[in-house]
């Protein structure tokens, strides 16, 4: 199980300000799937936390839930259920009960939803992050037979951000200027946060830039394009 790493390199003179002026970090983590969902605050880092080397770590290490909280911005997402899942594995939500089952004929590289229940959910994932599973995606699943496929990508973004948000918030604007940090290929990376010159890597290409407002859908979830017909023909029963 692959463990990654991001450094925030902060001068001392800025740590005082970020944490006297009360920024959190907020981190943000991208997955490919098809249709229309959200990124949710993935973690959260408090003021008196940052450090001069601040240090984020996850690992592939996921859980799958289910909810019955619409998705729209600034919304919690409460799972009703959840369980530890894996790659290639599918995670069926079974009629009547709204319950989840984990088995391994999934889609390789991904975490694939099978709704058998006569109603519409929200499903996502969570992926551990600083020794707590998070959620950091909502996706609306139909009943009858609908499919959901979600595949984690090496992807991050970082924001520091005055305002208060809890983990599994859905944010889809950007609350501030902020970090895109790509770890494809890698399993670290090391970065440098600076108040008035923002985010920077030694001018490494794979940390881009975004503004704030930006439009974190489109930024954090890549449309992989495949029809969930198609899925769900290949998880019928």
């Amino acid at each position: 199980m692959a463990t990654f790493k991001t450094t925030i390199n902060i001068s001392p003179e800025d740590v005082k300000i970020l944490k006297s002026q009360g920024y959190s970090l907020y981190g943000f983590k991208s997955v490919a799937a098809s249709g229309d969902g959200s990124p949710t605050v993935w973690f959260n880092l408090p003021a008196e936390k940052l450090l001069g080397k601040t240090v984020i770590t996850w690992e592939e290490e996921f859980q799958a839930y289910n909810s019955t909280t619409t998705i729209l911005p600034k919304t919690v997402i409460e799972a009703s259920n959840t369980i530890d899942t894996d790659l290639g594995q599918r995670v069926t939500i079974e009629l009547g009960s709204g319950n989840l089952e984990s088995s391994s004929d999934g889609i390789d590289g991904a975490v694939s939803f099978l709704n058998n229940d006569t109603q519409q959910f929200t499903v996502g994932i969570n992926q551990l992050v600083n020794g707590q599973s998070n959620i950091l995606c909502a996706f609306p699943i139909l009943g009858a037979g609908s499919a959901r496929v979600i595949t984690p990508i090496t992807k991050i973004a970082l924001i520091f951000s005055t305002e208060q948000v809890i983990t599994a918030t859905v944010i889809t604007k950007a609350m501030s200027a902020g970090a895109f940090i790509n770890l494809t290929g890698v399993t670290s990376r090391e970065t440098s946060y600076s108040v008035n010159a923002g985010w920077s890597a030694g001018g490494g290409t794979w940390l881009k830039n975004f503004d704030a407002f930006t439009d974190l859908k489109k930024l954090l979830i890549e449309n992989t394009n495949k029809l969930e017909k198609s899925i769900s023909e290949k998880f019928a029963v």
